[in-house]
């Protein structure tokens, strides 16, 4: 896997790293700790999961490094699992706790990175390699 990693556009490696360093939100939502903010408010661990951050946070978290490896692994369906990861993460809870403007970013964000998945040429060669080893297997 590191070799795929090094073969990647720079911008892709960058994504796939950003989505398996997701996974520290899993980690910090389920072990305890009393590091727990909301709207910059100091919150027990129990208010944390009872407002529905422990959850998205969970939910990016595990998503994440599904992607990432995913990504790492030339997988056919790695670049939806991206884009699905990173609207989990950057669309939908903003709209959800009232911030349609974050939301809108987020949006843009996502489209951008479709764009860059599916019509950037050497990201469309990079997942081609393992479809063709497929293939020929």
């Amino acid at each position: 896997m590191w070799a795929n990693f090094w073969a990647m556009p720079k911008l892709l490696r960058f994504m796939t790293g950003h989505a398996l360093a997701c996974v520290i939100f899993l980690i910090v939502s389920v072990v305890p700790n009393e590091s727990f903010a909301i709207n910059g408010r100091h919150v027990s661990q129990a208010e944390w999961w009872s407002s529905g951050a422990g959850f998205f946070a969970s939910i990016i978290g595990i998503f994440g490094l599904a992607a990432g490896v995913a990504i790492l692994r030339k997988k056919p369906w790695a670049r939806m699992a991206y884009l699905g990861f990173a609207t989990i993460g950057l669309v939908i809870p903003y709209p959800i706790f009232g911030n349609w403007v974050l939301g809108l970013v987020g949006a843009l964000v996502v489209v951008a990175a479709g764009l860059y998945l599916f019509k950037i040429k050497a990201v469309v060669a990079y997942f081609e390699q393992e479809a063709r080893v497929q293939v020929g297997s």
